[in-house]
């Protein structure tokens, strides 16, 4: 019997230990620009936690828009994902339909949170009466690129002097002047949530949103001038384009100024190089208390198994974390939410002291401010209606004052 037993044990054990399954996470993310990151990502967390396994659910949706819309069709059929790196915009939508899980207790009860170096400012980001509710991961700002070439080529010699609307306008306008199929600006109006024209309403240092977020703020002089800039801006030879067609015309070096947002530097980097001398400007502020709206994605959880949310946990942290912030930020150049990464020369401080352009987005840093979505059942409805609205101003240069009416008054029979 003695020796039965002292056999039978080690097999039990190893039984046990072979059928110890890891935990095997769903997440969904948007934009392809974010695979090979993302995968970089997992394979440096698989490394460090063997028992849990992630997957990326495909196809990947192109925009945040189209992210939040495949999330709440699976919310409807109960099949959410365990992980989600939503639009800041689209995160109070979520918890406000309690899909997202709190992060409070998570957090509270983790020794190592107050070590993880997570910049605390951010929180404010991904709360909702209260409640934490996501973790920024990848943050974004609006950005100015220059094509100092065809600047040089078209007579702009002082780039330092385009810190606004004006100046930038009228040197894109000498890039058009040049001919040979050169575009003299492109406006990046195609951002999800309006984001892009969002940011030209609050760098007035003007609200998007009434103060309970119940009606929109803009349908007055701040959205009138914000008008004004596209309409203007427009006729410096802007076309009508999607988003990665825009980075597409402006890496090839046929635009002069571009307007767009700073998580594409890695990619415009890649592509440029060789072809042009490119540089980075802050997006211009209209006034000293002009503020910026917090771009890209954060982290949300939204399985409400225990077990999954640990382990959803795990991986969020590493997100958030110094290497997760290292990797992404050399990727695709978005403004990291890790003080530890952006101090240590190792991991981000010698990297921005290398890479002059990467490092524009984080004098924004200290301007920024919510991303807000449109209030009402359906705030995609209501964003992709507005792109509308600004097509008109920016491509067909109509009138900014007729289309400030026309809009505000759809978009109040949209959400009320």
């Amino acid at each position: 019997m003695r020796m039965i037993k002292a056999c039978t044990l080690p097999l039990l054990f190893v039984a046990n230990t072979a059928s110890a399954e890891p935990i095997k996470l769903d997440v969904t993310y948007s934009s392809n620009a974010y695979t090979s990151v993302l995968e970089q990502t997992v394979a440096a967390f698989e490394k460090l936690h063997p028992d849990v396994k992630i997957k990326f659910r495909t196809p990947v949706p192109n925009t945040y828009d189209e992210l939040l819309q495949t999330t709440l069709r699976s919310a409807a059929i109960g099949d959410l994902p365990d992980i989600s790196l939503q639009g800041n915009q689209s995160i109070q939508i979520l918890a406000a339909r309690n899909l997202a899980v709190p992060l409070n207790d998570l957090i509270a009860k983790d020794p190592n949170w107050s070590g993880l170096g997570y910049a605390p400012s951010l929180d404010e980001f991904g709360q909702l009466s209260g409640e934490s509710y996501a973790l920024a991961y990848a943050t974004s700002v609006p950005i100015i690129y220059l094509n100092i070439d065809l600047l040089t080529k078209a007579g702009v010699t002082d780039i330092d002097a385009l810190d606004n609307w004006d100046d930038l306008t009228a040197a894109a306008k000498k890039v058009q002047a040049l001919g040979n199929d050169h575009v003299g600006g492109l406006f990046d109006y195609q951002s999800a949530g309006n984001w892009t024209f969002q940011a030209l309403v609050t760098s007035q240092g003007k609200p998007f949103l009434t103060a309970d977020g119940s009606d929109i703020a803009f349908d007055g002089e701040s959205g009138l001038k914000a008008l004004q800039i596209l309409r203007d801006f427009g006729k410096t030879g802007t076309v009508d384009m999607t988003q990665p067609q825009m980075l597409q015309a402006f890496a090839s070096g046929t635009v002069g100024v571009f307007a767009s947002y700073s998580a594409a530097i890695g990619k415009i980097e890649e592509v440029a190089q060789g072809r042009f001398k490119l540089k980075s400007l802050p997006w211009p502020m209209l006034t000293e208390s002009g503020r910026l709206p917090a771009g890209g994605r954060s982290l949300v959880i939204l399985s409400h198994d225990k077990a999954r949310q640990k382990a959803a946990w795990e991986f969020a942290k590493f997100l958030v974390g110094p290497e997760g912030q290292t990797i992404l930020v050399k990727g695709v150049g978005a403004v990291p939410v890790n003080t530890i990464a952006i101090d240590r020369p190792d991991l981000l401080g010698d990297y921005y002291r290398a890479n002059e352009n990467s490092a524009t987005a984080l004098s924004s840093a200290a301007r920024l401010t919510n991303w807000n979505p449109y209030p009402g059942a359906d705030p995609v409805k209501v964003s992709d209606t507005v792109k509308d609205y600004l097509r008109r101003v920016l491509i067909n240069h109509e009138d900014p004052k007729t289309v400030l009416g026309e809009m505000a008054d759809k978009i109040d029979g949209m959400i009320h």
